[in-house]
């Protein structure tokens, strides 16, 4: 089999070790393995080609921006190649706007979300929410705050660094605080999980580090569908999920990566990862998971007057 890998080449990405642990996952697999880094000039004469399947290892940021490995990604689909991640999914799962609003209309439970520009009151008087930005992977400028104020002094100082040509971060989101949860990923399709990779956090950290885990299982029956269905009702594909696992017991879907790091330190992962990659080019995608009554969650409601809708990202870095 004939893969394309489509992934940047850039010096600040090349050292992450992702590129490498992709080719060689996927060719002790079997495949062929062929990289890209954006859209040959050639192909405005002759086309694209046609792999078996195309990866499309597409960085939040890549997509904001519409970067050169989006734009390949874009023709080759078009095109008619087997995207192991489709457009429409790079798209949603880099926007956590997106992301919840897919989520809420598929039913699925996640910590309650709204975007800071339409909340008035603060939804949980005297418990802290957490701020974190539409784009940006990494947990990066993620903290909680305590009230509008504090909430909005946060965003503007985002808005100045932006204004300077800084990492742009897109909306504004204010999310309910789950204390002291399970972090759990899982690397899942729409018909399929791997095993679930608890993450390390500190006691009262608010975010997790790195992508070595301090603890595998086999993950509950609950979860697993929990996985599968955030990767369907974002468009199918292989995705990196994470869920949280509250206190009492509540199974909450975070967060979904299109483009994820998997330790590269542990070959059952990788070979994981690639297989259930290469068996994407050889089955139709099952439809996405129908619409279902909203699951409610016990944390508050946020915002008191109508979202906004979500939008397309803008650019991301100047």
């Amino acid at each position: 089999m004939r893969v394309l890998l489509v992934i940047t080449d850039a010096p600040w990405y090349e050292p992450t070790g992702y590129a490498a642990a992709w080719v060689s996952a996927l060719e002790a697999e079997g495949a062929v393995v062929d990289r890209l880094a954006e859209l040959p000039a050639s192909w405005a004469a002759g086309g694209p080609p046609a792999p078996d399947l195309v990866v499309g290892h597409v960085l939040v940021e890549e997509v904001a921006a519409f970067a050169p490995t989006l734009q390949a990604v874009s023709a080759l689909e078009c095109a008619g190649a087997r995207l192991l991640n489709p457009v429409r999914t790079l798209l949603a799962s880099a926007d956590k706007l997106v992301t919840a609003a897919v989520w809420a209309g598929a039913g699925l439970p996640q910590p309650a979300t709204a975007d800071l520009a339409t909340v008035d009151r603060w939804p949980d008087p005297g418990r802290p929410m957490v701020l974190k930005p539409a784009f940006c992977d990494g947990a990066r400028h993620i903290g909680l705050v305590r009230s509008l104020e504090e909430a909005r002094a946060v965003e503007r100082t985002w808005r100045e660094d932006e204004a300077a040509g800084g990492e742009r971060r897109g909306a504004a989101l204010l999310q309910e605080w789950v204390e002291e949860p399970t972090c759990v990923r899982l690397f899942a399709t729409p018909t399929s999980t791997s095993l679930a990779y608890e993450k390390g956090r500190r006691p009262g950290e608010l975010v997790t580090s790195g992508t070595v885990y301090p603890r595998v299982h086999e993950p509950s029956p609950e979860l697993a569908a929990l996985a599968r269905d955030m990767v369907a009702s974002l468009g199918g594909g292989l995705l990196g999920v994470d869920v949280l696992v509250a206190r009492d017991g509540r199974l909450l879907a975070l967060e979904a990566n299109a483009p994820f790091g998997f330790d590269v330190t542990d070959p059952a992962q990788g070979r994981w990862v690639a297989r259930a990659a290469l068996a994407a080019a050889t089955v139709d995608a099952p439809a996405a998971v129908g619409t279902r009554a909203p699951t409610t969650t016990t944390g508050p409601a946020v915002g008191t007057r109508a979202p906004a809708a979500a939008t397309a990202p803008a650019a991301v870095r100047g």
